[in-house]
């Protein structure tokens, strides 16, 4: 059905890079990083018409500074088909797309082979930009006098139909129990909907870029010079050529053959020396040229890369600090000014630096939490590993922005605040969470169960023993490894139980798993995720 190669592949990028670059990774996966053999066997197992996917956790994240978006996270055992099934279809869906070598079609080109990076590296949305600043080429003097076109489509991953997906993967001629697989996963996830897919996986981008191979063949056989990164379109102007005649087709196309919309407000006329002056503006919202290369010297800021900082990573950098880079936060005054991205970069690259002033960034930068929990909320956890981390101030800032609008309103930053207690960034008391709702969402419901299991409440688990068959298939995996804090002969039995209550494919797999490392919840809740050698 799927690959055994497939699989492991996806497990090892899923444990590298995550699940998703917008969510906090999900503890079970750690079972299917251990077990890769045994989890591969079970996918050769799977009926596909037996098979029923869980469905996605959906909510809403911010895009930029005013707008949203819906994004999704997969459970685990649906994430690692979702891509191993992908995979196995990747070799072709890459074949059908037009050649990377223009850099047309610039960003997620697909590599064969067993590296944990299944994308080219160097194609990032730094290294566009960088691609932008000299697109008039120097070869023709006169090429940044042209007029061009920047655009991109309104809603993309969301107005996907699923149609179109299916055509995808049939015209590539991709192997069908796979293909299968794929769109029943994006089925059951945009059950709602009859179209879109699932935001903030990696499989979802390499179907994405295929869908619109087609939009690129049109571009391409008009005789534009273009670049596009995702749905962001750059087109220069042919000399004698109307823009608005190029900007018409491409409108006409998207719509009639991709029920797809260009976003109004980010469509301009311009001219290519202005395109490329923006985007070397862009680059140095905070940074100067040569401040971007010795931050690139340090730790490379590929937009949707995500770097796990290893011990050795962690030392004093002659090339960039932890205070200049937080110094750099406090001189850009009003943020609005600039592109979310450049604070991603900033935090990121703050992860792999000591000395972080978790206090000030607290203080004074609180507001970035909202709109980009995934790394502030990584950025504490880094400074939580180094001497003199004031875990006091911090909890006690952290559990008062939980009750505090707006971080309050998005169940998406709370699961952030809240997975700082689950992953041992901050110590749990029981008491502290006494009139906490955690029942505003599927994440918040999994949050607590871990936060019960570390604080040691047995009492807790032993009552919900006999609830285990009324909870969603969501939260049973997080529920039945929180109980390990139960005494073992007590912990197995429940599992012994919990044998014909817990569906999927992996079910047995996990239960065993479950059984094998009881006693080690706070380790395998706070221990990094890394790809693991076994033949298990």
């Amino acid at each position: 059905m799927i690959s055994e190669a497939g699989v492991r592949r996806s497990i090892e990028h899923l444990a590298s890079f995550g699940d998703t670059d917008l969510f906090p990774r999900l503890p079970e996966m750690r079972c299917f990083i251990e077990r890769p053999g045994t989890i591969a066997k079970d996918c050769a197992q799977i009926n596909i018409g037996q098979y029923t996917p869980v469905g996605a956790v959906e909510t809403l994240t911010p895009k930029s500074w005013l707008g949203f978006r819906i994004a999704h996270q997969l459970t685990a055992s649906d994430s690692v088909i979702y891509l191993a099934a992908l995979l196995d279809c990747a070799p072709n869906l890459e074949a059908s797309r037009v050649s990377k070598d223009a850099n047309e079609a610039f960003a997620y080109r697909f590599v064969e082979g067993e590296s944990v990076r299944i994308f080219e590296a160097g194609r990032g949305y730094h290294q566009w930009l960088a691609h932008l600043t000299e697109f008039g080429s120097p070869d023709n003097p006169f090429a940044e006098d042209r007029p061009a076109i920047a655009t991109d489509i309104s809603d993309f991953y969301q107005r996907i139909y699923f149609h179109r997906i299916e055509n995808v993967l049939q015209d590539a001629e991709c192997p069908k129990g796979p293909s299968e697989l794929i769109k029943k996963i994006i089925k059951v996830t945009r059950a709602r909907q009859s179209y879109g897919l699932p935001v903030g996986s990696t499989a979802s981008r390499l179907l994405a870029e295929c869908l619109l191979n087609d939009t690129d063949v049109l571009l391409r056989n008009m005789g534009v010079k273009f670049t596009r990164y995702v749905d962001d379109f750059r087109i220069a102007i042919p000399s004698g050529v109307e823009a608005h005649a190029i900007l018409c087709r491409l409108a006409e196309h998207l719509m009639v053959t991709e029920g797809l919309s260009l976003n109004v407000a980010k469509t301009k006329m311009t001219t290519v020396k202005e395109m490329e002056n923006a985007s070397k503006q862009r680059l140095e919202d905070v940074f100067t040229d040569a401040e971007m290369e010795k931050v690139q010297a340090f730790i490379t800021l590929s937009y949707g890369d995500d770097l796990d900082a290893a011990d050795e990573d962690i030392i004093p950098s002659p090339f960039i600090s932890a205070e200049f880079l937080q110094e750099r936060l406090d001189e850009l005054g009003d943020k609005r000014g600039a592109d979310l991205s450049v604070f991603k970069a900033i935090l990121r690259a703050l992860r792999f630096l000591p000395d972080i002033d978790a206090i000030h960034l607290l203080d004074k930068h609180a507001d970035l939490l909202y709109y980009v929990p995934r790394e502030f909320c990584l950025v504490l956890s880094a400074a939580s590993k180094h001497e003199g981390f004031p875990a006091g101030h911090v909890k006690s800032r952290v559990m008062e922005l939980l009750r505090m609008s707006p971080y309050c309103d998005l169940a998406y930053v709370r699961s952030w605040l809240l997975n700082l207690f689950v992953d041992g960034t901050l110590e749990v008391a029981l008491s502290d969470w006494q009139n906490y709702d955690f029942n505003r969402s599927v994440i918040e419901r999994r949050s607590h169960f871990f936060i019960r299991g570390l604080a040691n409440d047995r009492a807790f688990f032993r009552a919900l023993k006999t609830q285990l068959g009324s909870l969603s298939e969501w939260d049973k995996p997080a529920a039945l490894m929180a109980a390990m804090c139960l005494p073992f002969d007590e912990y197995k039995n429940w599992l012994a139980v919990a044998t014909g209550q817990l569906s999927g494919p992996f079910a047995g797999t996990y239960l065993s798993w479950l059984k094998e490392n009881h006693g080690k919840l706070h380790e395998l809740l706070s221990k990094e995720h890394e790809p693991v050698c076994t033949s298990l």
